[in-house]
């Protein structure tokens, strides 16, 4: 039975907490994280989908413009596919790139490429993916920013998104994060962390383009839009914070559980305020989008974290789960059956 088991057990792989596949025979694991390889292959889609929607787009008008995002666009594909390369080949490109110092340079160039081509795609005053909308015939225009090229938005930000998620699956690698409390929603606080750039920066820019002019909206929706900004600001503090200590491993259960609940609190009123009534993000754009971003992932963060602070289906349950069963308990051998 012995030599059996241990002749079916040769070439078999599994796969590791972290998602890097592992040799059965040696145990090893070979630093190949299949949740990053499918992310590379996404943001590798996502540049090509972006880069056609923007050469199809007859409002890229402005040749400065459009050769920069063309740039980060080609780039972007051209890099993401040969990590892809990397990543489900066994040559000595894997070798030199998988799990390197390369990868990680590669990962924040991408995010660094797409973090100055996203705000040149979303700003409505150029009129790619979003343009202003406003109200005839009354005191005040009321402008409002709204997705005006669907292809390109959402694309765009499904790369740029993309991008951070594998720098972020590098960065926990790298540092060896294997405790606290967050390790399981390290990526979580990073897309709450993106969320809340998002929220600061159409927030600036309505108050600049929108609030500064004469009746370019009411005053109470530039008020509710400098809540906004506000909390937008602690968010990306809290969260980058947060996830660079989950990073790390070096976060507390307790002081997640609290950053958890005070950017629930904080983003349910700014959902509301941003996105119901006279609210600055009432047509559907970046500024919504990112408001109820920041209301879904906080509270998902804080069930998340306050379910294992108080011990609900914790640790413990898995662990015994996890348990290889023994001889001596004929109670633990029939459940195995």
């Amino acid at each position: 039975m012995s030599s059996a088991t241990a002749s079916a057990n040769e070439n078999f792989t599994m796969e590791n907490e972290a998602g890097n596949t592992i040799d059965g025979s040696s145990g090893a694991s070979t630093g190949r994280d299949i949740k990053r390889i499918n992310t590379w292959a996404l943001l590798c889609l996502f540049s090509v989908l972006s880069l056609t929607a923007h050469e199809t787009d007859d409002q890229n008008m402005k040749r400065s413009e459009n050769v920069w995002i063309t740039t980060c666009a080609s780039l972007s594909l051209a890099f993401s596919a040969l990590s892809c390369l990397a990543h489900v080949g066994s040559s000595a490109l894997s070798s030199l790139f998988v799990g390197t110092i390369i990868e990680g340079i590669v990962s924040l160039v991408l995010v660094g490429l797409w973090a100055g081509a996203l705000p040149v795609i979303m700003d409505p005053s150029n009129g790619l993916a979003q343009m202003y909308v406003g109200k005839a015939g009354g005191e005040s225009a009321d402008y409002q920013a709204t997705v005006s090229n669907a292809n390109l938005y959402f694309t765009s930000w499904g790369a740029g998104v993309c991008a951070l998620i594998v720098l972020a699956m590098y960065i926990k690698e790298r540092l060896g994060g294997n405790g606290g409390m967050g390790m399981g929603y390290t990526s979580k606080w990073y897309l709450l962390m993106l969320a809340s750039v998002i929220v600061v920066i159409e927030s600036m820019r309505f108050k600049n383009q929108v609030c500064e002019i004469e009746g370019g909206t009411q005053p109470v929706t530039c008020n509710r839009n400098t809540y906004g900004l506000a909390t937008g600001i602690v968010g990306l503090v809290v969260s980058f914070l947060i996830s660079l200590f989950s990073s790390l491993g070096k976060d507390s259960a307790l002081i997640t559980t609290v950053a958890g609940f005070v950017m629930a609190v904080l983003y349910t009123l700014c959902a509301g305020l941003l996105t119901f009534d006279n609210g600055p993000a009432t047509y559907v754009g970046n500024h919504y989008f990112s408001a109820w971003a920041g209301f879904f992932i906080s509270f998902s963060v804080f069930g998340n974290v306050l379910k294992e602070f108080l011990g609900v289906g914790g640790g413990q349950t898995t662990a015994a789960s996890a348990a290889p069963p023994t001889g001596d308990d004929p109670e633990v051998e029939m459940d195995g059956i």
